[in-house]
């Protein structure tokens, strides 16, 4: 092989070196485009996941704390409901346990399963409650008209009839659950004369106060105490109710929920659910 030939070879090579080196110039360009957008498309997939957990908890968060303000509401009315003027007492109870069932529904789709189970174990509580809670009305207001209705001074050597007979009544009415039976009718229409001689009797359409009882509330109170059924708990004060309720436990461990659930997830915070 000649001179010639050997640098036309050389040449030859040498262009199929550059070709090769050019290809490959511009795969990598490819490649490096294609990475580049395969990590854009990652980071935005990263980002647009990070921003629904965000947003998911942040909706929990607020689920959360729209039920316990919900449950606590509900509570709170079943407290007072003997406070409340009658006519607005169903209505009242009737929507609290609304705007209570609705917030419990959505926080079972947001999660997760051991808040929503603790969640429901409140509502369940709060439906115990809803049971008796305008028959306890019933029974407490008229606890608060007879207590009233006591003598302002010396009851010991009170004489006055309406004092010592509003006294009588309220210490029947109280215990009412633990009388026979048997007894029960006649000890009715004693109940009801004591009452009506009591002074804490208005008549309907007079103004009422919490201090007062109607001829209704006197009906309707002698109704609920035809079938005294769960009597401690209708005729109880707050402070004993409250506990026998159950209600603050189930509150707790709900709130004791939410906590070990952020925990686990990282959150320290329940970012002010349960406070105040």
């Amino acid at each position: 092989m000649g001179v010639q030939d050997v640098h036309t070879a050389f040449t030859a090579l040498g262009a199929v070196f550059s070709g090769v080196a050019a290809l490959a110039a511009v795969m990598v360009a490819r490649w490096q485009t294609t990475f580049g957008r395969l990590v854009a498309q990652e980071s935005v997939r990263t980002q647009a996941a990070v921003e629904r957990e965000l947003r998911i908890e942040a909706q929990r968060c607020e689920a959360w704390t729209a039920f316990l303000r919900a449950s606590d509401a509900f509570a709170d009315a079943v407290w007072r409901l003997g406070e409340m003027e009658p006519r607005s007492r169903a209505e009242t109870l009737r929507a609290r346990s609304e705007a209570l069932t609705e917030s419990c529904s959505g926080l079972r789709v947001l999660g997760p399963d051991e808040v929503v189970q603790h969640a429901d174990a409140v509502r369940e509580r709060c439906a115990r409650m809803e049971r008796y809670a305008l028959r306890r009305a019933e029974v407490r207001h008229a606890l608060l008209a007879l207590r009233r209705g006591w003598c302002p001074g010396n009851a010991e050597y009170c004489e006055d009839d309406a004092h010592n007979r509003a006294w009588v009544a309220h210490e029947m009415l109280e215990g009412w659950g633990d009388r026979d039976e048997d007894d029960r009718p006649d000890d009715l229409d004693f109940l009801e004369y004591l009452i009506r001689g009591s002074g804490v009797l208005t008549g309907n359409g007079a103004p009422t106060a919490s201090d007062t009882l109607t001829e209704d509330d006197l009906h309707r109170l002698l109704a609920v105490a035809r079938t005294p059924v769960s009597w401690d708990l209708l005729a109880a004060e707050d402070r004993w109710l409250r506990p026998r309720t159950g209600f603050y436990e189930e509150r707790g461990a709900f709130i004791s929920s939410i906590r070990d659930f952020l925990a686990d997830s990282g959150r320290a915070d329940t970012g002010g659910v349960g406070r105040g």
